[in-house]
């Protein structure tokens, strides 16, 4: 059996064209790169008390009815972007345009290893079990490849969860332009916390903040994030609407 040859004349297993949703996100991506001015603030939220309110939510619910840190996060960024509204914004022909409503857009994984990003409108009115809900319709309709255009259309900040694979921490996300922030976050991990002269043991969870320099300055976004941190570790502070 002949081998096939690539330009290089090195050997290749197989060529295939990207498919159709591969080749819009592609050009997407590669404009909003070429674009913007992209910078990415790295940090960790300790999580300890997270963690627990996770567990204290879960428990004797029905696996559907069960949060997830996404779930989690998309409050916590819905209310900090209420904060810090200077990032709950998109850049569009040179005119800043600032949202009232956080439409927070969730990277979703599909079983083919592509990506969508469907949108949760007004994230920040609806309460924790119906971002469940909702969040959970929208996994299996992508799945299904049963996602409308309205479904990923309008989004004005974005949260990406790399939870999934425990060995991911820190990553650089790629702004979905025209919005000026994403958010991506890494599994949460028990990692060695310096707390005044000891070290402890706690949760922790990584994060990574792009945001388009052009419409944002370092010190605002460095201000969203301490929220969101903060937040994070004290989520009594949340209003999850339980």
């Amino acid at each position: 059996m002949a081998i096939a040859q690539g330009a290089d004349g090195r050997p290749e297993a197989g060529v295939r064209r990207l498919a159709p949703m591969q080749r819009i996100a592609a050009e997407r991506l590669l404009r909003s790169h070429l674009e913007t001015a992209p910078v990415t603030l790295l940090g960790e939220a300790e999580c300890d008390a997270l963690v627990a309110l996770r567990e204290q939510i879960n428990a004797g619910r029905a696996a559907a009815e069960r949060c997830s840190f996404t779930h989690l996060l998309v409050k916590a960024v819905a209310q900090a972007l209420r904060e810090h509204p200077a990032l709950n914004c998109a850049l569009i022909d040179g005119e800043l345009h600032q949202y009232e409503t956080v439409n927070l857009g969730v990277a979703i994984a599909l079983p083919d290893g592509n990506l969508v990003v469907p949108v949760l409108r007004d994230a920040g009115s609806k309460p924790l079990a119906a971002i469940v809900r909702e969040l959970g319709d929208l996994e299996a309709r992508a799945a299904a490849g049963r996602l409308a255009l309205a479904d990923v259309s309008g989004g004005s900040f974005t949260l990406s969860n790399a939870g999934a694979v425990a060995s991911v921490r820190w990553t650089t996300p790629i702004l979905l332009a025209p919005q000026c922030a994403i958010l991506g976050t890494g599994a949460v991990r028990r990692v060695p916390l310096a707390r005044g002269d000891r070290v402890e043991v706690a949760w922790a969870m990584p994060t990574s903040l792009t945001f388009d320099h052009r419409a944002v300055n370092g010190l605002p976004a460095s201000r969203f994030v301490e929220t969101l941190h903060g937040l994070l570790g004290a989520p009594a502070h949340i209003d999850f609407g339980l």
